[in-house]
């Protein structure tokens, strides 16, 4: 039987090491980056970057970058002004209430277009995607130009149509294959598409949010939240 005394140490040293765990990375590039992998926890301590070096990280307080040459500390509070509502990105909002477009740094337009905020599931291929709430998920499609009828059916055979009308970008996953996690394979596009969706727990910010995206293996949608909190 383990003892008070070591329970308590036990505790402390866990404690200890909560304290100092640091924030997560994003991506990184030049000559550093195999050093940070995507998703990891890194402590929080200063880390130094080389010349061409690059580090974008993800925090209970958004996401912010880092470039070399120098020593940076993580935990430092950004210069740039939160305009973002975290909240809004906590919350699998129903799909009439998903805006079209992805927030993006500065109001600029930049690359590809992207699902709107965290939650709607991007249909354009294959991935294994998060729902707080399985009864609750929104599809997106980024060809908007035409109405479009696809069929979606769920692992265990459950089937449905999800029609998306011109100009519409959000839709919501019919009812009879919503409600539980699992495969849905989406037909009736260039190519049969497999969303594997898991669920998730809540979280009571962007940086716990992002722990359970990656741990769940839905990189797609931390990298999304990622963009979403982009401080600078």
């Amino acid at each position: 039987m383990i003892s008070i005394r070591a329970f308590a140490c036990t505790f402390a040293l866990l404690a200890s090491t909560a304290a100092f765990a640091g924030p997560l990375v994003v991506r990184a590039a030049g000559p550093s980056a195999p050093q940070f992998r995507a998703g990891q926890r890194l402590p929080d301590a200063p880390i130094t970057l080389k010349a061409g070096d690059s580090i974008v990280v993800l925090d209970a307080r958004g996401t912010r970058s880092f470039s070399g040459p120098g020593t940076f500390s993580l935990s430092a509070p950004s210069a740039a002004a939160q305009n973002v509502g975290f909240s809004d990105l906590l919350v699998q909002k129903p799909a009439r209430r998903a805006r079209i477009g992805a927030v993006r740094a500065g109001g600029q337009d930049q690359g590809p277009p992207t699902p709107p905020g965290v939650w709607a599931l991007d249909i354009r291929a294959s991935d294994t995607v998060c729902a707080l709430d399985p009864a609750n998920i929104a599809l997106w499609r980024a060809d908007t130009k035409a109405a479009q009828s696809l069929t979606v059916t769920r692992d265990d055979g459950a089937s449905a149509t999800l029609l998306f009308g011109a100009g519409q970008a959000v839709a919501a996953l019919p009812a009879a294959v919503a409600g539980k996690a699992g495969a849905l394979i989406i037909a009736g596009g260039k190519a049969p598409v497999t969303l594997t969706v898991k669920q998730i727990a809540g979280a009571p910010d962007v940086e716990s949010l992002g722990a359970a995206l990656v741990a769940a293996g839905c990189q797609s949608q931390f990298e999304r939240l990622a963009a979403n909190t982009l401080q600078n």
